[in-house]
């Protein structure tokens, strides 16, 4: 029998946290095998893990998920200590982050791997299959009645870490900017990740070289605001250096013939981060014809409410500069935020036809109440009917798309698991959570 193993259960939608913990793991311990599963089939994967199970003397199953995954995840995890009740169930992402409590009295995880995954996974799994404890820093773990958070003091270093596991021939759009300062009250990223950190351009030159090298041609980046890469607040650019990594990048691209996909899917840029200086930078370097410019609403006093720390006149500026400049521009509304009301609506539309005047797309979405949020206990978004009226005229217009009535049933999904406290809201949390720094 084999010493350990590590499974990796993942939707297709979060392969690239999965491959991110793959490539940590992978990268620093050689003596634990890898296992990734993808979660199509539940009954199968749970087979898939079972014989694994049979090989290894120490099985350690991770789940990374968002919020609108739990009913799958639930099952998983059930079926699971049913049928392999010898795994480690660790769970990440940012739900389990969110709501660490929930996530361990009602999930039925051992285990979280709370905030970033890459250096608390490899510390978990040496300490578990040397001295059977799970409980590293950076964990959240259940003692007694009251859920432990063991907090990281630092940030995880991104040049430290692969962002992909490229051994495996299995590639993804390359995080160079993670965490974000504008902590928008509906956004998980500021209350995941933090401040903003970056990999360095020299790394990220390194790691696009390998993939052209192994037949790939097309570069694409994850990033809170593109514009922001290497700023000192990940808002305002740093034009020499984002300028000198675009043309050593481009230099590189054309050497293979390849092209630069930046500040578009699936990434996007903040509107006050866009001025002329920067659209030309963009428009001599990069190969996309399309941008993705976070507007949110069309009110200015929810704009303030909900955090976001740009203007309506930001936003309508910042698509006249890419337009002008050639770009084809979308740009992101979210529907049904907290506090919305008639004239936010009314302002919204207008907003919204100006945009769709001037060239731009509308790109639809409706507010979720994530855990971890600011927004958390918030009621789900639900589309205003003028709202729904309008935007479906943009869409038989070509000015608009997205997946905002699915959205509006997982609010309404999220909420309803909150009513059954499958999710813990603020209050329950802060009685019953103990934070400690390590």
């Amino acid at each position: 029998m084999r010493r350990a193993a590590f499974v990796m259960l993942y939707e297709r939608s979060n392969r690239y946290s999965a491959y991110s913990v793959i490539a940590a793991i992978e990268s620093r311990l050689r003596d634990i095998d890898v296992i990734p599963i993808t979660i199509d089939r539940v009954h199968d994967v749970i087979e898939r893990v079972r014989r694994v199970s049979d090989l290894y003397r120490r099985i350690v199953v991770g789940i990374t998920f968002r919020t609108m995954q739990l009913p799958t995840v639930m099952n998983v995890v059930r079926l699971l200590k049913s049928y392999a009740p010898r795994v480690l169930l660790v769970a990440g992402g940012p739900h389990a982050t969110g709501d660490p409590l929930g996530t361990l009295t009602k999930l039925g995880f051992d285990v979280v791997v709370y905030g970033e995954g890459e250096e608390t996974i490899v510390e978990l799994l040496q300490s578990y299959i040397e001295n059977d404890e799970y409980r590293v820093c950076g964990t959240a773990y259940l003692d007694g009645g009251r859920v432990i958070v063991r907090k990281r003091r630092r940030y995880v270093d991104l040049d430290k870490y692969p962002p992909y596991p490229s051994w495996r021939g299995w590639f993804c759009p390359i995080e160079i900017m993670r965490g974000c300062r504008s902590a928008c009250y509906f956004c998980q990223v500021t209350y995941v990740f933090g401040a903003p950190r970056y990999r360095s351009p020299e790394t990220v030159l390194r790691l696009v070289e390998e993939m052209l090298r192994k037949g790939l041609r097309d570069a694409r980046f994850i990033a809170p605001n593109s514009l922001g890469y290497m700023s000192s607040d990940g808002i305002k650019p740093r034009l020499d250096i984002l300028e000198q990594f675009l043309h050593d990048l481009r230099k590189l691209m054309d050497e293979y013939g390849g092209r630069i996909f930046f500040g578009t899917f699936p990434s996007e840029v903040r509107p006050d981060s866009v001025d002329e200086e920067v659209a030309k930078v963009l428009r001599r370097y990069v190969h996309n014809k399309r941008i993705i410019v976070g507007a949110q609403t069309g009110s200015d006093r929810l704009l303030k409410a909900i955090h976001r720390g740009h203007t309506v006149d930001d936003v309508i500026n910042a698509v006249q500069i890419l337009r002008n400049a050639g770009f084809e521009v979308d740009v992101d509304f979210i529907f049904g935020l907290p506090g919305e009301n008639e004239e936010d609506v009314e302002l919204s539309v207008k907003v919204m036809e100006r945009l769709a005047s001037m060239g731009a797309r509308i790109h639809a979405h409706t507010f979720m109440p994530l855990p971890g949020t600011p927004f958390e206990d918030a009621p789900p978004g639900r589309i205003h009917p003028a709202i729904k009226k309008f935007v479906a005229k943009l869409i038989g217009r070509g000015r608009a798309y997205g997946e905002w009535l699915e959205q509006e049933r997982l609010a309404e999904l999220i909420h309803e698991m909150r009513m059954k406290r499958l999710i813990y809201g603020s209050k329950e949390k802060r009685m019953r959570i103990t934070y400690v720094a390590c």
